[in-house]
């Protein structure tokens, strides 16, 4: 799964993906985003890329509560295609989702979880294979990330990580045309271990309400009871 992602460097972000450029840079250095907040996506308009501010956690059009029970921001990609809460959004309504980095959580022993910040080698932004619903009289526009196993580096954090595109493969989960099991197997194949990082961070990253450098800063483990993770 991917629960919290950063977008710390947003003028290298939005000269990636330009498109979003202005959502972007209105947004400002985020170290810590997390579920539920309204975020830079980027969606297929036409025979262009667009721009568009989602909440992070797909509500299916057919809820029509205003307290949902179901926005899950993380969708399975071998499941996807079976199961009906993703598979018209995963046919129609495909996203890229920027970012620098995000943040997993290794479990130590029974109690303790450990946070883990991952990002690209170069530190260059990447896009996160997404999926939305689109807004209607209750709700904004809201996006979904797609997950798939880990690589050799995020093996020994957690069973899942988030689906980072290739150039290519963004091109293609942005193109107007629906996905067989096949392409879509295709597209959410683990990242390259050889081509990213992880290192442990401060457990300040554990709450959402703290979104500070200090969030995305490598912070030794320290086996110590009374360390806060």
């Amino acid at each position: 799964m991917c629960g919290r992602y950063t977008l710390k460097n947003p003028g290298a972000i939005a000269a990636v993906y330009p498109a979003a450029a202005g959502l972007i840079e209105a947004l400002g250095a985020r170290y810590n985003v997390a579920p539920s907040q309204a975020l830079p996506v980027v969606v297929r308009d036409g025979d262009r890329a667009a721009a568009a501010r989602m909440a992070w956690g797909l509500v299916p059009a057919w809820e029509r509560s205003a307290r949902p029970r179901l926005a899950p921001t993380n969708a399975r990609s071998e499941e996807a295609l079976q199961k009906p809460l993703f598979r018209a959004a995963l046919q129609k309504r495909r996203c890229l989702v920027p970012a620098d980095g995000f943040y997993e959580w290794r479990r130590v022993g029974e109690k303790t979880k450990v946070p883990h910040h991952i990002q690209r080698l170069d530190g260059r932004p990447f896009a996160m294979a997404g999926i939305y619903e689109e807004a209607n009289d209750l709700r904004p526009a809201t996006f979904a990330l797609l997950t798939t196993g880990p690589n050799e580096l995020m093996a020994p954090i957690h069973d899942r990580m988030p689906v980072i595109l290739t150039a290519e493969g963004e091109r293609r989960w942005l193109a107007d045309e629906g996905l067989d099991a096949a392409t879509l197997a295709s597209l959410a194949t683990p990242y390259p271990a050889a081509e990213l990082e992880a290192f442990t961070v401060s457990p300040l990253v554990n709450n959402a309400r703290h979104d500070t450098p200090d969030c995305a800063r490598p912070t030794p483990y320290l086996e110590d009871p009374t360390f806060p993770w």
